[in-house]
């Protein structure tokens, strides 16, 4: 589901970000530090779901949800604010939950419940190995990695081939696998650091031996999304 985060607060951002980054179903796409930026974002990214603040300068969120309504009636709004009176103004506009600051792991599942039904099969990637068929858990994935016309799927005990592109499995499963080279997909859930030599920068994975190395073009957003995961 993609996502945009929109509050004129930096760290009220970072926060939603740290909390989301536990869906595997939510793709944040851009942030946006108030009303007018949100709406230009959301024409660009087409969003499915929005976090809004409601206190903002420029244009706040219910002036900018009252847009969003003719423009984009099946958008998802979950507003948030620090201000509880403003909860009549928020469901006028049908929105799909109101979260109070500072906001709480539980209420936000509780919100996205609403939006993200329950996963009684996870998410997988079929494989044919010789005459059978096997459903590898993305979840069990440490990290893709190109091989002329294969793509290496690199678990905790073995390796195996799938016939789909790198740039196709990244292009289905950009909520959980990150880009640290052209040639390699890292699994978010299993990234939790760097390490550095004179010549190379590395990917630490739990649960995996492997250190895949993290080309100069991608260390910035390598670090970026662990300073993220961090906070």
């Amino acid at each position: 589901m993609k996502t945009i985060i929109v509050d004129d607060e930096q760290p009220a951002r970072d926060r939603i970000r740290r909390l989301l980054n536990h869906y595997s179903k939510i793709n944040i796409a851009a942030e946006a530090a108030n009303g007018q930026e949100a709406l230009e974002l959301i024409q660009q990214h087409k969003p499915q779901l929005i976090f809004l603040d409601i206190s903002m300068p420029v244009m706040n969120g219910v002036e900018l949800a009252k847009i969003l309504s003719q423009q984009f009636p099946q958008l998802k709004i979950i507003f948030t604010t620090a201000y509880d009176q403003y909860a009549l103004d928020a469901f006028d506009v049908n929105a799909t939950d109101y979260l109070l600051k500072p906001i709480r792991k539980e209420r936000l599942h509780k919100a996205l419940s609403k939006l993200i039904p329950a996963e009684h099969e996870q998410e997988h990637i079929t494989i044919r190995e010789r005459d059978s068929v096997k459903k590898i858990l993305l979840k069990d994935i440490l990290f893709l990695q190109s091989d002329q016309k294969y793509v290496e799927i690199h678990l905790a005990e073995q390796t195996l081939l799938a016939s789909e592109s790198l740039k196709e499995l990244e292009n289905r499963f950009a909520h959980l696998f990150l880009r640290i080279h052209r040639s390699t997909l890292v699994n978010r859930q299993h990234f939790y650091g760097i390490e550095q030599d004179d010549r190379c920068c590395f990917a630490l994975l739990r649960n995996c031996k492997c250190k895949p190395i993290i080309s100069r073009r991608h260390q910035a957003d390598a670090r970026q999304f662990l300073q993220s995961s961090n906070d």
